[in-house]
């Protein structure tokens, strides 16, 4: 080692102002070292020196020593660190060191530096908790102890045992942090004195003697539990006897519970143990220690062992509830049954499944067996008796017997308050008859998802209870039920939450156009989504200008009339909850009809119920062309006639022409647009019987027609034949012009040359007014059809010829 070594490790460090002294007598030495140095060769540029470890949080300095002069670099963690140069050396302060550090010094053109390495750490502390125990009777000593806080660099620790000379034992580090090492036992010494050395760089310590006896420290080894026993309650450890075991203690548990004590005192070489109040079906932990005596040695390691204890039979009935459907057919009514699965303590066993049966009015049973863990059930019944149990693989509970029946709706009210942690406190009325309740059942669940039913049962003397492990940001719905031998009756309750937020997401809606209004239809949102209760919905409308409208509802459908035709909108709706509103949803583009696409559709119509109505009688009239169709309306139209025609001679002119013997002369006035002021001319009319008719009238001069006697069978000659005979007799008016000679004269008597004229009816009555009592008695002309042909062609001058037409043929279709 170099003088200048020699000198660091004595000096050690040291404050700063002493540094100035230091470096001076530093400097000396270094110089008379130097040329030694450089006799032997070293390759090194240069040398460092310093202390390898130091106390944690200490200031010193460093000295860096150059074989020649060169541009210096001074590095702490690759770091370029300040310096002050002497000559040939390069010191550098180090202030609060904390932890590992290198430090490296060069020069600038040679590559080979040279550096060391400084760790701060603590002296050791005195080592505590010194133990030693013997394992098994003829075993080694085990001595364990603690060194105190961690000192950071390298410490040794030495087990001393007292002897002449004392033994040293080098100590051991274990897993677990503490500190131990082995020695065994020499001869038969049962009298030991141990003290623990610890030591470091920076310092050491000495722990406290301690003295024992190896019957104090003796420790059997920890027992060997080779099998364990179970019934349902109780149970036998069995372990082997490899020591003489006096006294044997057994803690056990059930499940995660807490810990229970039972100790045995061993006079004999028994090696089982009986553990009895247990419970059926649970998992239980032993745990196992025993001791050489009472008063002698240490107690063993401890053993463990896990079981499961028998099953026996469910000792509990199963709670069941049940829910009304509201959607159910009158026809097969249908009731969901839920139920609750059985706790351990009262399952007894692992349930496998459950047995319900059902009875109706009619006294028919049906049984159906649900597997485990399924707990709910449809009867397709609604006033029916309903039993249900569990099973395992020892027997079955006790059934729980439902009479299911319809529930009404009692007036009174529930209060409900939140409290912390996501519960809810309700309170409701209590009836008048509160005595007569068997008990309470509140139900509750999330809106719109039954079968997520809870419920809680409630005794009669309570009408308050707290619904615990509520879901926040989820909206429930629920009633309390009152249960009571006369009937059942609930009080039904909605819209609760422990914390609500504004809707994650909004409602997806669908819009359908009709002319100027637009119905706006939407889906619920998921229930992850909601936030909460749902209180209300807003419906925007956004036309192309931007001008945005809104309308509220609290159902999820809303119609918007009034939209002017032809224009374009966008239409989305947001949900509500307490705590605010949420995004909109999805956009929708609509289009309402243009006006004049409205107009023409009534257009259309008429114009399509036209050219069909157009057709159809254009078709009407080219069937109608055919003669057996014209006969076929005919007959038809021939229905529609009065099945009596009225007889002139039934007539009370004709009356009076009859009284005067079969003749009667009618004054008429014969219109003429030349003589409106003069009196018109009389015209002689005489009625003449239907065979004094049927003449040929022959035309004579000046346009005249004579009137010749034919026979009938003369006449019927020229008349076309028709299968229908005449059976209407009817009278004619006969006009007589002012060339008759005399008015008194026959029919018989007359000359040919005679003028006779036809005068209608028609031309009577309207030249004449006639009583209200002789409308019935005038003269109807013979029907006609407009789908026959014309019987006559009129031109010129109205004739008798002309006129006469015999109407028998047509009226004769009965």
């Amino acid at each position: 080692m170099l003088e200048a070594d020699v000198l660091l490790e004595k000096v050690g460090p040291m404050p700063l102002k002493c540094s100035i002294w230091v470096n001076f007598i530093f400097l000396l030495v270094l110089a008379t070292a130097t040329p030694a140095n450089r006799a032997g060769g070293d390759e090194k540029v240069c040398t460092i020196h310093a202390s390898k470890e130091v106390h944690m949080g200490s200031s010193f300095q460093i000295y860096c020593v150059f074989k020649k002069e060169c541009n210096k670099l001074i590095y702490q963690n690759k770091v370029p660190l300040h310096y002050t140069s002497f000559n040939l050396t390069a010191v550098m302060s180090v202030v609060k060191l904390t932890q590992a550090t290198t430090f490296t010094c060069k020069c600038h053109n040679h590559p080979e530096p040279c550096g060391t390495d400084i760790t701060p750490g603590y002296p050791p502390q005195v080592p505590q908790n010194l133990t030693c125990v013997q394992e098994g009777e003829l075993g080694n000593v085990k001595c364990t102890w603690k060194t105190g806080w961690e000192t950071h660099i390298q410490t040794t620790s030495h087990l001393w045992v007292q002897g002449d000379p004392p033994v040293i034992y080098a100590g051991k580090t274990p897993s677990d942090g503490t500190h131990s090492a082995l020695f065994p036992v020499p001869g038969a010494q049962e009298q030991f004195t141990v003290w623990v050395n610890v030591s470091n760089s920076l310092g050491s310590a000495v722990s406290a003697v301690l003295n024992f006896v190896l019957n104090d420290i003796v420790k059997p080894s920890k027992p060997n539990i080779l099998k364990v026993e179970c019934s349902s309650r109780h149970c036998l450890l069995h372990a082997d006897k490899a020591q003489s075991i006096q006294l044997v203690e057994i803690w056990y548990r059930m499940d995660q519970g807490s810990w229970k004590p039972a100790s045995f005192n061993h006079t004999n070489s028994s090696t089982s143990w009986t553990i009895t109040s247990l419970y059926p079906y649970s998992l239980y932990t032993f745990q196992v220690r025993w001791k050489l005596s009472p008063a002698r040695g240490l107690w063993s390691e401890w053993s463990k062992a896990e079981i499961m204890t028998g099953e026996e039979a469910p000792a509990a009935m199963v709670d069941a509830w049940y829910l009304e459907e509201t959607t159910q057919l009158v026809e097969k009514p249908v009731t969901q049954l839920f139920w609750k699965e059985l706790s351990k303590s009262k399952a007894r066993g692992k349930i496998l499944g459950y047995n319900v049966t059902v009875v109706d009015k009619r006294k028919e049973i049906s049984s159906t067996f649900i597997t485990h863990p399924r707990r709910n059930h449809s009867v397709a019944c609604a006033f029916c008796n309903i039993s249900i149990f569990a099973i395992n693989s020892v027997g079955q509970s006790p059934a729980r017997l439902i009479q299911l029946q319809h529930i009404a709706s009692h007036q009174y009210t529930v209060s409900h308050k939140c409290l912390d942690n996501y519960t809810v406190a309700l309170s409701w009325q209590r009836p008048a008859n509160a005595p007569k309740l068997k008990e309470y059942l509140v139900e509750w669940y999330p809106a719109g998802r039954k079968p997520r039913l809870q419920w809680i049962r409630v005794e009669h003397h309570l009408n308050t209870t707290n619904i615990t492990g509520l879901q926040p940001a989820e909206c429930y719905d629920g009633a309390v039920i009152y249960l009571s031998p006369s009937g059942t009756k609930k009080v039904v309750f909605s819209d609760i939450a422990t914390w609500q937020s504004a809707p994650q997401q909004g409602p997806e809606c669908d819009a359908t156009v009709k002319n100027n209004s637009v119905e706006v239809k939407w889906k619920e949102i998921p229930p992850e989504k909601r936030g909460g209760c749902l209180i209300n919905y807003t419906v925007y409308l956004q036309d192309l200008g931007g001008k945005m409208k809104r309308y509220g509802t609290s159902e999820r459908k809303y119609t918007i009339t009034g939209l002017a035709l032809g224009q374009r909108y966008k239409v989305w709706v947001s949900a509500w909850t307490k705590a605010g509103e949420g995004p909109k949803g999805r956009e929708r583009n609509i289009a309402t009809p243009s006006g004049m696409l409205s107009a023409e559709k009534p257009l259309a119509l008429v114009v399509s119920v036209g050219v069909a109505v157009f057709l159809t009688c254009l078709f009407l009239l080219c069937i109608c062309q055919f003669s057996s169709v014209q006969r076929r309306l005919s007959r038809c139209c021939h229905c529609l006639m009065p099945s009596i025609v009225p007889d002139p001679a039934n007539s009370k002119w004709a009356k009076e022409c009859a009284s005067e013997k079969g003749e009667m002369k009618l004054h008429l006035y014969l219109s003429d647009s030349s003589m409106s002021e003069e009196e018109p001319d009389t015209v002689e009319v005489q009625e003449l019987p239907q065979e004094k008719l049927k003449r040929e009238i022959v035309p004579t001069e000046g346009g005249r027609h004579s009137v010749s006697n034919l026979s009938v069978q003369k006449q019927e000659h020229h008349i076309p034949s028709s299968p229908y005979q005449p059976t209407t007799t009817s009278s004619y008016l006969k006009s007589f012009s002012h060339e008759s000679s005399s008015s008194d004269n026959t029919q018989d008597s007359r000359s040919t040359d005679l003028t006779v004229e036809y005068i209608s009816t028609h031309g009577v009555l309207s030249g004449e007014e006639e009583d209200d009592d002789d409308e019935n008695e005038n003269f109807f002309p013979c029907p006609t059809s407009p789908f026959l042909d014309p019987l006559m062609s009129v031109g010129g001058k109205l004739t008798l010829d002309t006129v006469k037409i015999d109407c028998s043929d047509f009226l004769d279709f009965t």
